[in-house]
């Protein structure tokens, strides 16, 4: 790598706790992503967990040896919680942008984030995310047409619960935002929330060049049957926080929205077609979804009547498996009233409302597949 004395635009930061990932791919596709960048403006930072940097040098190349810098991390967690926040320590970068191992970037693309982060005077570029059997994610859930000075509440940036693209280290700095290592999945929540109350800018690249999310990884925290108590635990932590307490209600309304839809509700319906939903389970789902709508109680009244069937039927923790997959599965049935009307009809056309949410993800898959795949620098 060549010598310069000033700091490097942007490192790219991939965790790896076992050598059975494959970190040569990653980083590859980490060298490929800042193509238009000289080396010296580009740092790749692997950070090793629960493995050694002799490990890690054994599963790279050696020209991609000559392109990173290992960092070995003690953090005992499971998840990428502690790696992360001691690349952010580390780094020297204006951005930092976060690969997991078994996940690739795209090339060109951190050189168009940081073209649109210069451009805008970006915080934080979201990424467009796909998939390598071919779909792609439409969230964020944004206002028809936009992707530029996002607003966390009014595009319903929450319901992109991760922490990939191009972040501005001062930002994150600022905002006091780490990665939660006391939990055992969810540990961006945290991070993510931090960021959304506090950046300035927040932007999307729409269309690829962007992140493409492999799926041949078989030991993804995140798709573990964990009990649904654990499962909620990283917003109820949130909830506990002097700092959330000063967080905008439609902020935390929006955001506990999402965690109940998106993070609660499948792991339930998980754990009964797997066979380890037992009365404690049920019971456990119910308390939590309650401490949540009690901080923010405008959360309840944006809830589908299909979401709020499910959860009277948790308040009953006899009820049978069947009934309850039958309820999770009706508010799944978009088109249906059950699934797109409020319990009072005066909250229909709330902004987090599911008719609302319904509307702009419509609008949502129909720009993505007018406007073809390929972004710009434009976003």
């Amino acid at each position: 790598m060549s010598e310069s004395s000033d700091p490097p635009v942007v490192d790219v930061v991939i965790p790896v706790h076992s050598q059975t990932r494959p970190l040569g791919r990653a980083v590859g596709s980490a060298i490929a992503a800042t193509r238009g960048m000289r080396p010296a403006d580009c740092g790749i930072m692997v950070v090793a967990h629960h493995i050694s940097a002799r490990q890690v040098e054994s599963m790279l190349s050696e020209e991609q040896l000559a392109r990173v810098t290992i960092v070995e991390c003690s953090d005992p967690g499971t998840t990428p919680a502690g790696p992360r926040n001691t690349a952010l320590e580390r780094t020297t970068a204006t951005f930092i942008s976060f690969l997991d191992s078994d996940d690739t970037l795209d090339p060109g693309a951190v050189d168009r984030w940081v073209s649109i982060a210069r451009t805008r005077g970006s915080d934080w570029v979201l990424p467009f995310q796909h998939h390598s059997d071919g779909r792609a994610d439409m969230t964020p859930i944004t206002r028809p047409w936009r992707s530029s000075d996002l607003s966390a509440v009014a595009d319903r940036l929450f319901y992109r619960s991760s922490a990939f693209g191009l972040i501005r280290v001062a930002t994150a700095r600022a905002a006091g935002a780490r990665f939660d290592t006391d939990v055992i999945t969810a540990e961006e929540q945290a991070f993510i929330l931090r960021l959304h109350a506090h950046a300035q800018r927040i932007d999307y690249a729409r269309g690829i060049p962007g992140l493409l999310v492999h799926a041949d990884a078989t030991d993804r925290v995140s798709r573990a049957p964990i009990p649904v108590g654990d499962q909620a635990l990283p917003a109820l932590r949130l909830s506990e926080t002097e700092w959330f307490a000063q967080v905008p209600p439609a902020l935390q309304a929006g955001f506990y929205l999402k965690f109940i839809r998106v993070n609660i509700f499948p792991f339930i319906e998980l754990h009964v077609k797997t066979g380890s939903w037992d009365r404690a389970q049920a019971q456990a789902a119910y308390d939590s979804i309650q401490s949540l709508l009690r901080v923010a109680p405008l959360s309840k009244n944006q809830l589908s009547r299909a979401d709020s069937r499910v959860i009277e039927l948790l308040s009953h923790p006899d009820t049978e498996p069947d009934r309850l997959v039958q309820a999770l599965a009706a508010r799944r049935r978009f088109a249906s009233p059950a699934a797109l009307a409020t319990p009072q009809l005066s909250w229909l056309l709330a902004r987090n409302a599911p008719l609302r949410i319904s509307v702009a993800g419509v609008v949502q898959i129909l720009r993505h597949k007018w406007g073809g795949r390929r972004g710009s620098t434009a976003g």
